[in-house]
């Protein structure tokens, strides 16, 4: 149960709760306990002549002390239950909050439907284990302390009899944890392949339905599905044995208080009333250990869950503050600079993504990069807002090493907009509002008509109020591409990456957004990557890259008389440019 170990900070929090609701259970259990005595002292009235009164004074102290168990009980249930509620509220914020500090090759090798399926599944099994699971197990606890102690004050030698059936009792608590254990975590697992499945499904629907695959991915969430079926059966049929068996144990218990006890009230040993009482109580302990059973499978279920949880939770980001961050520093001008910079992933380190790039670009200038697919263009300004750092080489934010300056600070100055235009299923108002908390009306509009978006959103019947819907679903992808450029210009970034953001609008809406660009980015630095050897035109400067290398630069006028790479590809879509008006 190592795993649990890491909710102790939490129980620590709510000890005052936890310790109230332990009180009120121990009031809960002495009252129910009591209770029974007033019942054995009401059948030992009754012998022969008798006052109603005094019986119906017995039976009423007995309801008195059944009722106080009640409301205690429920106090149990204000404190304990609704502590494991907190709890859970803390767990789920902290998960969250974690996910948010893991770096990208974290999410790029982990699944969204596992990372659901933890925060979701796993976090209601180990809540089930704050709350109900401490709740009956200190129930249990409380109960076979003060009935074991009442029992035993009546008769040793009764009590022993009836606890005989118990190393049984122990026993088979013993055999199905383990075997609940075992299968819970393979079970969790195989739920988080149905959740991964659902989710990629959906998020890809678009796909399964152009290429006719639906029967097909029925067929394989089915084997999915009935797999994680059997596995779910095979437990429940083990827990189902279990419990039965409890009863079994206890009905036996019953059996011999009847038969011993029965011969002791003949010779005189024990009362009737005594005889009630105890069987009272023997049966008021049936709860308590068939529970061993349930709060078993509760904790096993939850260590199963907790140790998937902490694989998590004990990952540290790859890129965080460290010791050297400058904490002074509270601003960016937006001065960059690359000195033989380097990058490969971890995974291929022979693998170079990037090799010795150096460049270096004044506040407010203009860089745009051109170069073919796998040319390492997007990884170049990935690093920029450390999504991810170099393998080598050293990168400059207005002189100083980018390692030295604070993430918050280095990403609010930075206004992105990667290939992958991702819009949340809200209103356009608060996709394009998204980094900035108290944007208003004005800022989200001008930020719209900077992006040639404004036009289009009032042709809509809600306008900036429409919803979108899931990744932004019921926009054109020039929309979206535009959506996602307003977003990144309503933060007036000091530095503005754009990351083929151009790909999807056609040429006339393109020369209005760089027009618009041109004037709104005149303070900031800017870098474009772009296929179109059109919009890198105005640039200051211009990289041409080759397989992660720099194989040109200068700026257009530079590049077009070196009649290089550059100055081919400008007569090639040229030359395309006037077969298309041809056409």
């Amino acid at each position: 149960m190592k795993s649990l170990a890491s909710l102790n900070k939490y129980l620590w929090r709510y000890r005052y709760r936890l310790a109230f609701g332990a009180l009120w259970l121990s009031l809960t259990n002495f009252c129910l306990v009591y209770a029974p005595k007033f019942i054995g002292q009401a059948i030992d009235a009754m012998k022969g002549e008798f006052a109603m009164r005094d019986v119906l004074r017995e039976i009423g102290l007995a309801v008195l002390f059944s009722a106080l168990g009640g409301f205690f009980l429920f106090c149990v249930r204000q404190t304990i239950v609704v502590a494991s509620r907190k709890i859970e509220f803390e767990l789920k914020n902290d998960f969250y909050a974690h996910l948010q500090t893991l770096s990208q090759n974290f999410f790029k090798s982990s699944s969204t439907g596992d990372l659901m399926s933890r925060a979701t599944n796993d976090l209601n099994a180990v809540r089930n284990y704050l709350g109900p699971g401490i709740m009956y197990s200190l129930n249990a606890a409380f109960r076979l302390v003060f009935a074991l102690s009442a029992m035993a004050a009546m008769s040793p030698e009764l009590t022993l009899v009836a606890m005989s059936p118990a190393p049984l009792i122990v026993y088979g608590v013993y055999r199905i944890g383990k075997i609940i254990h075992e299968r819970s975590q393979d079970l969790q697992e195989r739920y988080a392949r149905i959740t991964t499945k659902v989710q990629e499904n959906l998020a890809g629907i678009r796909v399964v339905k152009a290429y006719v695959r639906e029967e097909s991915e029925i067929e394989s969430f089915f084997k999915l599905n009935q797999d994680y079926y059997d596995k779910n059966l095979a437990l429940a049929k083990r827990q189902a044995i279990f419990n039965p068996a409890m009863s079994g144990l206890l009905g036996l218990s019953v059996i011999l208080t009847l038969w011993v006890g029965g011969e002791m009230a003949i010779e005189g040993k024990m009362t009737i009333g005594e005889i009630a009482q105890f069987l009272i109580y023997v049966g008021s302990l049936s709860w308590p250990l068939v529970s061993i059973g349930w709060v078993t499978n509760i904790v096993q279920r939850a260590a199963a869950a907790q140790a998937r949880i902490d694989e998590i939770m004990t990952l540290e980001p790859e890129i965080k503050d460290d010791e050297t961050v400058n904490r002074a520093i509270t601003n960016i001008a937006g001065a960059i600079e690359f000195r033989d910079v380097s990058f490969a992933y971890p995974s291929r380190p022979n693998d170079w993504i990037l090799k010795n790039v150096s460049f270096k670009l004044e506040r407010g200038m203009k860089l745009a990069i051109v170069g073919a697919t796998g040319a390492g263009k997007s990884t170049l300004v990935h690093l920029i807002p450390r999504l991810i750092d170099a393998t080598s080489g050293e990168i400059f934010i207005d002189g100083v090493p980018i390692r030295e300056i604070p993430l918050q600070v280095l990403r609010n100055a930075i206004g992105f907009v990667p290939q992958d235009h991702f819009l949340f299923s809200d209103s356009i108002r608060n996709n394009i509002a998204f980094g900035v908390a108290d944007a208003t009306e004005a800022e989200v509009v001008e930020a719209a008509k900077l992006a040639c978006l404004d036009d289009d959103i009032q042709a809509f019947p809600a306008r900036y109020d429409t919803m979108i819907g899931e990744r932004g679903i019921t926009l054109s992808g020039g929309q979206k591409q535009r959506a996602a450029i307003a977003r990144a210009l309503i933060r007036k970034p000091a530095i503005l990456v754009l990351d083929d953001a151009l790909s999807a609008v056609d040429a006339k809406t393109e020369d209005a957004i760089l027009r618009n660009l041109s004037v709104a980015t005149r303070h900031m630095t800017v870098i474009l990557i772009t296929h179109r050897v059109s919009v890198t035109l105005n640039a200051d400067l211009i990289l041409v890259m080759e397989r992660g290398e720099i194989v040109e630069r200068g700026s257009p006028a530079e590049l077009l008389a070196r009649n290089g790479r550059y100055a081919e590809l400008h007569r090639k879509q040229a030359l395309e440019e006037e077969l298309s008006a041809l056409e």
